[in-house]
């Protein structure tokens, strides 16, 4: 639905590109952790693409994107906001007030202090003095979603800062408020904050949460959610699926599984650290001139180990470009290239510029490794030829 906006100022144009102040609200703006609002502009001579919206003492600020004619000062023209997007943020906000109470109330001394409102995937940055688990984060997730089942009334009011007697119950920082009014936000009787996001009229009209990640320690924690609950436990459930026939039991096992080989991989790790300085690889000299381009490839081998190979036989020969290939059974492979302090190469630009091999690692201009689509052991000869030849 195209609603009336006017255009008082431009503030600031580089190329298509502009930010402007207008009169009167149409898009909501950013704030409590969510982008504002998107969509169109239009008059008969003039449309731009709104990017986003935010608050200022004078009004309300747009980022826009002209798409067509000269930008119309001081008078009415069509404000259209893009709606699945708005209506997007506010299922997420809404979920958001919704999971973080119900963390809140589950584990005493956490306090969540942001939050990041996104179109597919938000994040909770709180503080909590102990230990966070799946265990916790499942029972609150499955709090959260009897409070949204339970289609409880959400509400929003602007209340003037100055009655005291309107805050009671309210979780608010006042540091963060510098208005006269603050709009705030009621779930029924479960939870009432202060925010300017959006918001859904019924909890219900959420859909449902599912939490997608954590990660944290010393104090500090991040959960991820999203309100796509069905799709994403459905894409998980095929997942945990696929991988409890592979491997060969329950899925409730699942991670006991995990969290063996993880700790074999560990007991391997340091097993290979102590026998890494005996391994010689066996280099070939490819070059045209001896002792300049070695090369060996063999597959499935622990790039762990082949780096100390190249480590040591660039600095026993320091005027050489030693190649390691390791191809796997999908075509690709593990490199590693270095190069001899005496040589003045960059491999890592010869490498972005090698397309063929589509190779994509870090490093330095004498030292790079990584993965590519392209594990054709003749191609890398090739590649490295060039490379002295150069």
């Amino acid at each position: 639905m195209n609603e009336k906006i006017q255009i008082e100022e431009v503030l600031e144009r580089k190329g298509e590109k502009a930010k402007i102040r207008v009169s009167g609200r149409v898009f909501h703006p950013s704030g409590g952790g969510q982008p504002g609002d998107s969509g169109r502009l239009e008059s008969e001579s003039f449309k731009a693409r709104v990017l986003d919206c935010r608050t200022s003492n004078e009004g309300d600020v747009l980022d826009i994107v002209v798409k067509e004619g000269d930008i119309p000062l001081g008078r009415p023209i069509d404000a259209t906001v893009d709606f699945e997007r708005n209506r997007r943020f506010s299922r997420m906000h809404t979920a958001e007030h919704i999971l973080s109470r119900t963390l809140e109330n589950q584990l005493p001394g956490l306090d969540v202090q942001k939050v990041s409102i996104g179109e597919k995937e938000s994040v909770v940055f709180m503080t909590y003095p102990g230990d966070i688990a799946w265990d916790d984060l499942f029972r609150a997730e499955e709090a959260a979603n009897r409070v949204i089942a339970a289609d409880l009334p959400v509400g929003v009011k602007r209340v003037s800062r100055e009655r005291d007697d309107s805050f009671e119950g309210v979780k608010i920082k006042w540091d963060r408020i510098d208005e006269r009014e603050v709009t705030i936000v009621t779930i029924g009787e479960f939870d009432s904050m202060a925010c300017s996001g959006s918001h859904v009229g019924s909890t219900s009209e959420v859909g449902g949460v599912v939490v997608t990640g954590f990660k944290g320690g010393n104090g500090q924690w991040e959960v991820k959610f999203t309100v796509d609950r069905q799709e994403t436990l459905q894409r998980h459930s095929r997942i945990t699926r696929v991988l409890s026939r592979e491997i060969g039991c329950e899925e409730e096992n699942l991670p006991s599984v995990v969290a063996r080989l993880r700790e074999e991989r560990r007991e391997a790790t340091r097993k290979l650290d102590k026998v890494r300085k005996y391994i010689e690889i066996p280099w070939e000299d490819i070059g045209e001139t001896p002792g300049k381009l070695f090369f060996f490839a063999i597959e499935n081998f622990p790039p762990e180990l082949a780096s100390s190979g190249v480590k040591r036989k660039i600095e026993k020969e320091t005027g050489c470009v030693v190649g390691f290939l390791s191809p796997d059974q999908s075509g690709g492979a593990v490199f590693i290239l270095g190069a001899g302090k005496d040589l003045k190469v960059d491999l890592k630009g010869l490498l972005e510029e090698a397309d063929t091999l589509q190779a994509r690692g870090g490093g330095a201009a004498d030292w790079v490794q990584g993965r590519a689509g392209n594990g054709s052991p003749s191609e890398w000869r090739r590649f490295l030829l060039s490379i002295v030849d150069k």
